[in-house]
């Protein structure tokens, strides 16, 4: 039927376009929930490039629940600050961290006016540890001190592997008072 060699290219050409065309269609996130084999991790996925910024629809931006499920509850007695100011040894100032959604998981973040707070000689202090959620360091309070003087300062020769910083929050538990911290665990995050 063809006989030259060019007109089989042409149709060769024309035909592979088509195969890979129909191939390489992007589907929106309303059109990959009727495309057969879809499964509900393409859709999320789909989802979130339409979102970029992490807004959940609303919900996790909120603080209530969307992508990220619940927010998480602490323990009783104990609170998540984020510290901002750190002058000495023995004392910190800090906001209350608040449980944000993004598109990772929760994540804490300091809300509201600073308030100080004491740190004793005597304070159980434990430092995450750079390997992983979960692991954690007994420090003493020269080695807390020195450990969120320099995440503050974003000073890397002073926080050094096994440590990292990790947006400077920490779960604590308090006096009867509410102003001498008793325990402070730095709070890991990715």
């Amino acid at each position: 039927m063809f006989r030259t060699r060019s007109a089989r290219r042409a149709i060769g050409t024309v035909a592979l376009i088509a195969a890979l065309g129909g191939g390489l269609t992007a589907c929106g996130p309303e059109e990959e929930d009727k495309a057969e084999g879809t499964s509900s991790s393409a859709t999320s996925a789909g989802q979130q490039a339409q979102n970029p910024k992490g807004d959940h629809g609303g919900h996790g931006a909120k603080g209530g629940e969307g992508d990220c499920g619940k927010p998480p509850t602490l323990p009783a007695g104990t609170k998540m600050i984020q510290v901002g100011l750190h002058r000495d040894a023995g004392a910190i100032e800090a906001m209350d961290a608040k449980p944000k959604c993004t598109p990772n998981d929760w994540i804490y973040h300091g809300e509201g006016d600073p308030k100080g707070y004491k740190i004793p000689a005597d304070v159980k202090g434990e430092l995450a540890l750079s390997a992983g959620p979960g692991q954690y360091k007994a420090v003493s309070r020269e080695e807390l001190s020195k450990h969120i003087d320099g995440c503050l300062r974003n000073d890397y020769n002073v926080v050094k592997q096994p440590y990292a910083c990790y947006g400077n929050i920490y779960e604590i538990t308090l006096n009867d008072k509410g102003d001498t911290v008793l325990s402070m665990r730095e709070r890991w995050s990715v």
